[in-house]
Order: structure tokens, then sequence, then C-alpha cells
């Protein structure tokens, strides 16, 4: 296991990324995982801000250091969606999908976002944002009819204690995947 062998949490914080940023300057490593249950200001892609209201999302930055190689952020972006598609599916069957470059969508809604954003001591954040038990309704007037949770998508309640756990374990098992690949 590396993604998850360190795992740091907050019950709110302004971004896990800008968090994993402040802790691999004071020398947090590969594997370590930053879990907020709140955001005050959490980022999608550039631009443009992540929704996350306390206790009914998963918000996290995994620090990794993969080999050096200018299209791993993309590779990297692709690990983190394709982890989250793979979880809805043993969670609850549903078939989501990836939208280039960072979206998961499930029915036509946008659930999930991953920003992996690259630092200058090599390391890349993959943070991931995932709507889990939002209600209908409950998102902001501007994202309101473009987002969707698993909540809205199956009418069940998720522990997301559980859901973290899965994802973590997902992403994990997608990424040594990857760095065998190499």
């Amino acid at each position: 296991m590396i993604i998850g062998k360190k795992i740091i949490h907050y019950s709110e914080i302004d971004s896990t990324n800008d968090e994993a940023k402040r802790l691999i300057s004071k020398g947090a490593g590969e594997g370590t995982v930053i879990i907020a249950d709140a955001q005050s200001k959490g980022r999608g892609k550039p631009g443009f801000g992540w929704f996350s209201p306390p206790g009914v999302g998963l918000y996290l930055s995994a620090i990794v250091k993969p080999y050096k190689n200018p299209k791993e952020l993309v590779l990297i972006t692709a690990i983190g969606a394709s982890s989250v598609v793979s979880l809805i599916s043993q969670l609850c069957g549903l078939e989501a999908k990836i939208k280039l470059p960072n979206d998961v969508i499930l029915n036509n809604k946008k659930i999930c976002g991953v920003l992996v954003e690259r630092v200058v001591t090599g390391q890349l954040i993959i943070g991931i944002g995932f709507n889990v038990n939002n209600q209908p309704g409950s998102f902001p007037e501007d994202i309101i009819n473009t987002a969707t949770s698993l909540r809205i998508a199956t009418n069940n309640e998720y522990d997301l204690q559980l859901v973290r756990d899965k994802l973590l374990n997902e992403l994990d098992r997608e990424y040594l995947a990857y760095l065998t690949e190499i």
C-alpha cells in the first residue's frame, strides 16, 4: 500500500490540495492523504471552485511521486477518475463515465472532479471532490442542473468513511498498477 499509509483529517480546511502543498514543504511524503469534512476554498479546474459543504462529500488529496514524465498529469488524473468510476460500479452498480480531462459523470451530471497538481519537488497531488450524500436541491444555483451525487442517483445514503476507505483502496490499486506498467 502506498496511498493512504498516512491519513491526516481536518473537520474543515481551505483546500486539501493547498494543505498537501503546505505539508510537502514540511516533508510529507508519498502516500500521505489529506481529508476534510468540508472545504472553504475547494478548487476544480483553473478558475472554478468545488462546492464542499460539511458531511456530504469526500474531499481529499493524495501525494504521489511517480517517475518523471511530462505526460503524468494526464495519466494520474485518469487514475483518479477511473478509481471513482470503479468505486461507483462496486457500490451501487451504476455506470459512471470519465469526461476528459478531469470529470466523472453519472446520469449526464458531474459527480466528481479530479485536480492533479505538480509541485516543484516532483511530487503530484491528486485532489478528488466526490459528491456522495448531497440531497436534491442542495447544490448552488449555478450548478444545480449539472451536479449530482450518489444519494441523488440511488436514493440511498452512504457511510462516508466506508466510501472513503473503498476509494483509497481503489486509488492505491490503480496507482500501483500504473507504477508496474512504467
